[in-house]
């Protein structure tokens, strides 16, 4: 017997239909450091993809091209985290922090065939182009609207390279306001994601529209994260760290504004962007929040917005965990992950009823894992061991 209920693809373009619709009204603020922040409804996010996905279209986008983005966490990014992979290409995050080698044999590797670049990375990405073998286009993006002089400069430099240089905006400009977005095969690849964290040369990891999708779902229960559209929720690690955790993604689907940081991440900034745009969750790594808790501690700011910090990348001090929770009264959240899991695969509570001391154990662990990930304790032979709490699984080799 067969089910009656709707049966459609779990795809990003269902995320960004629903998002941009939806909560159109709801927004993307981009920090653009002493200047007023940039706004941007999900509505207008969700156009300029459309624009964004018609330029690609006329640059020879047609299939599953990978497109690159060499860019910092803001709404241009976005609209690239939502067009690639709902066109039917794959969105190819390029990591800014490796060296121009790595990155240029990452973009070879990958086929890339153009790249997004933030036009404050210019000079950086010039150094990339000499190893990156097939890239043909580069878009660059001007978010904070550098000007015409800064946009030529940049361009002029670039094209040198031999490449096709593209404004984004003009792009945008030029291309009309809807797209016939693609039937899409939810196991198809949505994006890719390469990581530095393993022996020899970096690993490629294809996230499927089904897996991000999924993740969303995850990211958005509250035994994940909890998001809803009464967050506004600040995404400090990096848009090319692993999808930033996945967050953009379920932020459009719970309806919570994304308040990004752009490349103004120091711990003063950061505490900033929380007091004037009052984030409720913020997500990033453990030296960033031992940076901001200096600051606090050495300054002051109100961060009485916030109810919880999430804490991933590498274990978390639980001194740090408890200097938050006395010191500020806020319950930070500790989650595991991986790239090669879409990437969070556990976060740690404690257990309904546990109180006082006894919630430091469950908070400095691993946790729980989430809905739709499943693991194991292996011993040496390949035996299942038993998961109390005590046992350690045996790696092989």
């Amino acid at each position: 017997m067969e089910s009656t209920m709707m049966d459609f693809p779990l795809t990003v373009a269902t995320i960004m239909r629903y998002g941009t619709t939806i909560f159109g009204d709801k927004e993307v603020v981009t920090c653009a450091g002493d200047e007023p922040a940039r706004r941007r409804s999900y509505a207008a996010v969700g156009e300029r993809a459309a624009r964004l996905a018609n330029a690609l279209r006329s640059l020879g986008v047609d299939g599953d091209q990978r497109v690159g983005t060499f860019m910092w966490n803001n709404a241009e990014h976005l609209e690239a985290y939502l067009a690639i992979p709902s066109m039917g290409a794959v969105l190819h995050t390029l990591n800014l922090r490796l060296s121009p080698e790595q990155v240029g044999y990452i973009a070879t590797h990958a086929g890339d065939y153009a790249v997004i670049v933030d036009a404050s990375l210019i000079p950086l990405f010039a150094k990339i182009l000499p190893h990156a073998e097939t890239i043909r286009h580069v878009i660059v993006s001007d978010g904070a609207d550098a000007g015409a002089d800064a946009r030529e400069s940049a361009c002029a430099a670039l094209a040198a390279a031999g490449v096709t240089v593209h404004s984004y905006e003009e792009l945008l400009a030029a291309g009309p306001a809807a797209f016939d977005w693609p039937d899409l095969d939810e196991r198809s690849a949505a994006a890719m994601c390469y990581t530095s964290g393993t022996t020899g040369l970096p690993k490629g990891v294809a996230y499927s529209h089904r897996s991000t999708y999924l993740h969303s779902i995850a990211v958005c229960t509250p035994n994940g994260l909890g998001t809803s559209e009464r967050d506004r929720i600040m995404p400090i690690v990096p848009q090319f760290h692993a999808n930033a955790w996945g967050l953009p993604y379920a932020a459009m689907m719970a309806g919570a504004d994304l308040v990004m940081p752009d490349r103004f991440m120091t711990p003063a900034a950061i505490v900033r962007l929380v007091e004037t745009e009052r984030v409720t969750l913020g997500a990033g790594v453990p030296t960033i929040w031992q940076g901001v808790l200096a600051h606090l501690r050495a300054s002051g700011g109100d961060i009485s917005s916030l109810r919880t910090l999430v804490c991933g990348g590498s274990a978390l001090p639980e001194g740090v965990m408890r200097a938050y929770q006395d010191e500020y009264g806020l319950t930070m959240t500790h989650a595991w992950g991986m790239t090669e899991l879409s990437p969070i695969g556990s976060v740690a509570r404690e257990p309904n009823g546990v109180t006082g001391e006894a919630v430091w154990p469950y908070r400095a662990s691993q946790g729980r894992l989430v809905c739709g990930v499943e693991g194991r304790l292996s011993g040496d032979g390949g035996e299942l061991l038993p998961s109390d709490g005590k046992a350690v699984a045996v790696l092989p080799g």
